[in-house]
């Protein structure tokens, strides 16, 4: 017999010039979805052991060729110049932090989540790792979801309980977790489509590797050489009317109608920097210590921060040291690098926090609700702050990085945004 889940990948990589041959075989997907049903049976929530050995074809066909019938596509909000990010100076508009664009209520609406072409299946997306190593998997599959025009749902407890979430005892877990501070992602695990994919066992579980590889055709990935024109290349979601625009300015676009903080935590954190007195445009610093430690040879000298913000003083601020918003799970930092440049004005939300050996996610499972909460609005807060600043300095091992490069501005090119610890660009 034929895997369903090698006839859903088929079906999974059609070109948008077969739709019409797709819909003509729908009688004939229903048939073989009667037939292998005791295949599924056996194979409910393993069904990418099999589908493991066609992760080099996974993303074969992702990329949608059609040509835009509607105008009113991504390019009513991305008119930048889509070339040459890293040789484009940047020029993000700015009256202050409580109008920067990350303080103000979105302007797009939410995905259309519920509008699924396909339903004879659905993507379950589990919360793996920390908040932005979660968010960033998340996002990666909720493309390759619109891209196939199928439903996707986020499922904390499956196949293994989030650790953003798990408390013990486990009657303490927070649940929901991520709707705690944010707009839903993707259908709601009750409604009609998920339990029916549920009850049928028709629910597929990417892998991290198979998101990877389905997004940069390989097992990991996110960064490369700047001038690799995979950066650039031109992408479509037909669903959304997003027809060959740049990949970068497409996933920030993405992310702005995906990743949408609830008005309770946005005004909270923007209230918070405004009082950090960043009306004027500012350089965010981006420490990252913590269980990192544990997972990497991190830059334990805060020299090369000063280092990339003296160039970025010259570069982009005309000589004035700017002031500098300090993020990072090691509060110890402030005083480290106040110590260095007594001179500069360097704030942050560690003056009003406690995280003085740095974030360990294990640690989290003690938490109370209250703890929890002050973590989250602080980080929150680093976040929008990161997102909002005219140049940025942090380190590439943390996944912190990578989901900041995309929350910043489409006007925020590369010349904003620099590791300390490589060079190389964010894709």
């Amino acid at each position: 017999f034929i895997s369903s889940y090698f006839f859903r990948t088929k079906i999974m990589n059609s070109s948008v010039k077969n739709i019409q041959k797709r819909r003509a075989l729908l009688p004939l997907i229903a048939g073989w979805f009667l037939l292998v049903a005791w295949v599924k049976n056996v194979t409910q929530d393993t069904n990418f052991g099999q589908i493991s050995r066609l992760d080099e074809s996974l993303s074969a066909h992702s990329s949608f060729n059609a040509q835009a019938s509607d105008t009113e596509t991504i390019q009513r909000v991305l008119t930048d110049d889509e070339h040459h990010f890293v040789e484009e100076k940047s020029n993000v508009p700015w009256e202050g932090i409580e109008n920067a664009q990350w303080c103000q209520a979105p302007t797009e609406e939410p995905l259309p989540y519920y509008n699924c072409e396909w339903y004879s299946f659905v993507f379950r997306f589990p919360v793996y790792g920390g908040l932005t190593n979660a968010l960033h998997f998340i996002m990666k599959g909720a493309i390759w979801s619109f891209e196939e025009s199928v439903c996707f749902f986020v499922d904390e407890w499956h196949p293994t309980q989030s650790r953003l979430a798990a408390r013990e005892p486990v009657e303490n877990s927070i649940t929901p977790f991520l709707e705690r501070y944010f707009e839903p992602m993707g259908v709601s695990q009750d409604s009609t489509v998920v339990q029916n994919a549920l009850a049928s066992n028709s629910v597929i579980t990417p892998s991290y590797h198979q998101i990877q590889q389905h997004e940069f055709g390989k097992f990991s990935g996110g960064l490369t050489h700047y001038d690799n024109p995979v950066r650039h290349k031109k992408r479509s979601l037909e669903h959304l009317n997003i027809y060959d625009v740049d990949s970068i300015l497409m996933k920030k676009d993405f992310l702005r109608r995906f990743f949408r903080i609830l008005p309770h935590f946005r005004e909270l954190s923007c209230s918070r920097l405004s009082a950090h007195g960043l009306n004027d445009e500012y350089i965010a610093l981006s420490v990252r210590r913590g269980d990192k430690a544990l997972e990497y040879t991190i830059e334990e000298s805060l020299q090369p921060y000063i280092e990339k913000a003296e160039i970025a003083i010259n570069t982009h601020f005309d000589g004035m040291a700017p002031t500098f918003f300090v993020a990072s799970d090691d509060c110890s930092v402030m005083q480290e690098l106040r110590d260095l440049r007594p001179d500069w004005n360097i704030v942050g939300e560690c003056d009003n926090a406690t995280e003085d050996n740095g974030f360990v996610i294990t640690d989290m499972k003690m938490w109370t609700e209250e703890q929890t909460d002050r973590h989250y609005e602080k980080f929150i807060t680093e976040m929008i702050a990161m997102a909002s600043a005219k140049y940025w300095i942090g380190v590439s091992t943390t996944n912190v990085s990578f989901w900041i490069y995309f929350m910043r501005h489409a006007n925020a090119h590369d010349d904003t945004f620099a590791f300390v610890d490589v060079d190389q660009a964010v894709h």
